[in-house]
């Protein structure tokens, strides 16, 4: 059971306690209405924060991993991913591409490059609506199994990783992924590289701790060269520890 059918259950039983409470005069009517305006921000904050875990279960860390996982979203770009996959090959670098279904019909080839490169592949929904929260249950696993079906046709695996468009969720994208049987991927560290400056992105990177999953996106213009300087510095960095 997810924290959001716990805490609905609760709310249930609150509301029903103060409309008891209100019929009989015990407490006036803007106690009685306290848990709804109580709950329903916490429903808002919990859809907007994927790593909430109140509608899914989701990974938003690697604990087991010594190193930072760096993930791309929205991909793949015809310039850019492959950019900077030869910067992740030239620093021997793995990460996961949360990839479009869209965008995958566009540009098959350069997922077959992700995947020859050695790194993983996500879904990332097909359309990557903007009302992708406002979707039914059935209408989120067409997109899920869309993009699967796209993604397993083009590298002959079958995928299980999974990361909501704007990282928002409801109680039907978590119905929709507990169907499907799949993994949600979420981050410890956003970069808000589509609307940052590169140094505070760059910034936020060296952050990064062991563990750290760390959200980019292979398709803003700046994206290689963050990549490169951060690698760059990163080695100059464990150079001089050494010495």
């Amino acid at each position: 059971m997810s924290l959001f059918h716990k805490s609905l259950i609760i709310f249930l039983l609150l509301c029903l306690i103060g409309g008891i409470f209100f019929i009989c005069r015990l407490f006036p009517l803007i106690l009685c209405l306290l848990p709804v305006i109580l709950y329903l921000p916490l429903l808002v904050w919990a859809s907007a924060n994927l790593c909430s875990q109140f509608y899914l279960s989701a990974q938003c860390r690697d604990k087991k991993k010594e190193g930072i996982l760096l993930t791309f979203d929205d991909g793949p770009h015809p310039e850019i991913t492959p950019t900077v996959l030869k910067i992740l090959e030239k620093y021997d670098q793995k990460a996961i591409f949360f990839c479009i279904g869209k965008n995958i019909e566009k540009y098959p080839e350069i997922l077959r490059k992700i995947k020859q490169g050695g790194h993983q592949i996500g879904n990332h929904s097909y359309t990557h609506s903007h009302f992708f929260a406002l979707f039914r249950t059935r209408k989120v696993i067409r997109e899920l199994q869309k993009t699967n079906a796209l993604i397993q046709e083009i590298t002959g695996e079958e995928n299980k990783l999974f990361r909501p468009p704007h990282g928002v969720t409801n109680p039907n994208i978590g119905r929709a992924v507990n169907a499907l049987k799949m993994r949600v991927i979420g981050w410890s560290i956003r970069t808000f590289d589509t609307s940052s400056s590169p140094p505070k992105i760059l910034k936020k990177m060296k952050k990064a701790q062991a563990g750290d999953i760390i959200l980019l996106h292979d398709t803003q213009s700046n994206t290689p060269s963050i990549l490169e300087q951060y690698f760059f510095e990163k080695n100059n960095t464990q150079k001089q520890k050494k010495n």
